[in-house]
């Protein structure tokens, strides 16, 4: 007995020990220069990747913004530094036509700080630009595309004195109608918004004399008020993200929750809008907050940041419609310093996320995240609004081409990860049955291999039941009936947090003379998280040492009288 306990111990031992080195890395590309370079937000296509951020090392007066498109095989086409004169900085991207409109802000002009839309193609070359003043201290945070054959683009942001405003441009980048709107103060700040079937959706952060909520506020796209709701516990909510998939709105933040400080929130609201469901989600004593929303491959993946590994790494958390958690990683970087995700963006399957990271190399890792129901209550509000007249002028910004350093870190860099569970669950069943005669000597290799890769929490059974030989032998005139019947009945059961691939080969021979009927089902369960290739995978010769050992276990179990089923761990 004794001996079996080791043995189960050892291959507790080797089963575990790769989740605290982490076993696959996914792509992953840092990029930038020798001062701090931050990516602010991210579009796909099935022509590039393109990311717009801030740079301290390159172009003049730094920090400049920047656009940085890579193709899709992740090669770098090129790059370009935005400088107006003093401080700028990419907050926000939108795609429409073969031309990208970068959000930015600045300290240049009249009333700093101001905010400006560059207009870029897809190589980064510059088509245009137009600068904005609301008064003094004004935040833009999210630019939007209204589709059509003359689009309309609508801005978003914070207006001290005024609260939240939303500005409508049109093709030329000239206001339309500003509207300045208070859900509860002049303090609320507005934060992202998506345009979507003739409405705006703005989702930001409400004041009620210090006590922060969540709000989503819908409007037309004649700025007119459809509706708000406010979302709120006892505890500060903040909303930094939206995306409206099908029929729903998505709204992403994060919660100081009391006993466990921040947590990711992700709510769901139908287009009425009246809420669905609201979770939270982190861990029992680490931090995590959500930046970014995206839609791909069926889920809502939230990107922000983690701290349950010691410092601030990337947090990907993906949802399902219904609230729950399909799964959940972090990017983790191999020394002490600082990485967080800003954005994300859906195309096919596949999720993108972009940030900055402090450390190279990133690998994957798992927390040990909870979810949890989020307990809000839910008010039906009409905001003040107020018209705004924005000055609207040319300004042609100095640009800088530029070719990043890529994978090689230096200060503060830029990153972005791709990700693509194409396949989350495949399930196999075969049975094979034979037959042979009297007195016919037969040999019989069943050999079944099995492969796993794994992410997050998940349950693999294998049972194999009821393996029975029957010898008859007719000598002369006497009769001997000799009865060998085996039954073997074994149920693993594997519960694992970590990532891993795991290949099983068992090889069955028997060669005797009888008469018998064989019949064997087998049925497989694997799960696979990562269909695609990737860039590397590190598998330990720790697995196959795992499978030496099962194998060993089960042989001494088979020695036992009554061996109970063994729980792998």
């Amino acid at each position: 007995m004794t001996r079996g306990y080791v043995v189960l111990a050892g291959l507790l031992a080797l089963m575990v020990l790769p989740a605290a080195i982490g076993e696959l890395t996914a792509f992953k590309l840092i990029y930038g220069g020798p001062g701090a370079d931050y990516a602010r937000d991210i579009y796909v296509d099935s022509n590039g990747i393109y990311i717009v951020g801030n740079t301290g090392s390159f172009g003049g007066n730094p920090s400049n913004a920047y656009l940085t498109v890579f193709n899709t095989d992740n090669t770098h086409r090129c790059s370009v530094a935005v400088d107006l004169g003093a401080n700028e900085e990419g907050v926000s991207l939108a795609f429409y036509a073969g031309r990208l409109y970068v959000l930015g802000r600045t300290s240049f002009g009249a009333n700093p700080p101001n905010f400006f839309v560059a207009v870029f193609d897809t190589s980064c070359n510059f088509i245009a630009s137009r600068l904005y003043d609301l008064g003094p201290g004004e935040l833009a945070t999210a630019i939007a595309v209204e589709p059509a054959a003359t689009p309309s683009f609508y801005v978003t942001g914070f207006q001290p004195g005024t609260g939240a405003f939303l500005m409508k441009l049109d093709n030329n980048l000239d206001p339309v109608w500003t509207v300045g709107f208070r859900v509860r103060s002049a303090n609320d700040v507005a934060s992202d918004l998506v345009f979507s079937g003739s409405r705006l959706y703005v989702v930001g952060t409400a004041d009620q004399t210090g006590n922060l909520n969540m709000y989503l506020s819908i409007f037309t796209n004649a700025g007119s008020h459809v509706a708000t709701r406010e979302l709120a516990s006892s505890s500060q909510e903040y909303s930094l993200s939206a995306i409206v998939s099908g029929s729903r709105v998505y709204v992403g933040g994060y919660v100081n929750y009391p006993g466990r400080g921040l947590e990711l929130v992700l709510a769901s609201l139908d287009l009425s809008p009246s809420l669905l469901w609201a979770k939270i989600y982190g861990t029992a004593t680490g931090a995590e907050l959500g930046n970014g929303l995206a839609t791909a491959g069926g889920f809502i993946y939230a990107t922000g940041y983690t701290d349950i590994f010691g410092s601030q790494d990337v947090l990907i958390t993906a949802f399902t419609d219904s609230g729950s958690v399909s799964h959940s990683f972090a990017i983790a970087g191999a020394g002490a310093g600082s990485d967080e995700g800003y954005a994300a963006y859906g195309l096919g399957s596949c999720v993108y996320t972009t940030g900055r990271s402090q450390t190279w190399p990133m690998v994957y890792a798992v927390p040990e995240g909870e979810l949890n129901n989020f307990p809000l209550t839910v008010s039906t509000i009409t905001p003040s609004t107020t018209s705004l007249s924005p000055t609207a002028t040319a300004a042609t910004p100095s640009l800088t081409g530029f070719t990043p350093n890529i994978n090689t870190l230096q200060a503060t860099d830029s990153f972005y990860s791709k990700f693509c569970p194409d396949n989350i669950v495949s399930v196999t069943t075969s049975t094979v049955t034979t037959t042979t005669g009297v007195t016919t000597t037969a040999t019989t290799t069943l050999t079944t291999t099995s492969t796993a890769y794994a992410i997050a929490t998940t349950t693999v059974t294998s049972t194999q039941v009821s393996l029975s030989l029957t010898t008859l032998t007719i000598t002369s005139s006497t009769t001997s009936v000799e009865r060998l019947t085996t039954t073997q009945t074994t149920t693993q059961t594997l519960s694992t947090t970590q990532t891993r691939t795991e290949t099983t080969t068992q090889t069955l021979q028997t060669t005797q003379t009888f008469q018998t009927t064989q019949t064997q089902s087998t049925t497989t369960v694997s799960t696979v998280l990562f269909a695609e290739p990737f860039t590397n995978y590190m598998l330990p010769l720790i697995v196959v040492f795992a499978v030496a050992l099962a194998g060993a276990a089960a042989i001494f179990r088979r020695r036992q009288t009554a061996p109970p089923p063994q729980r792998m761990f």
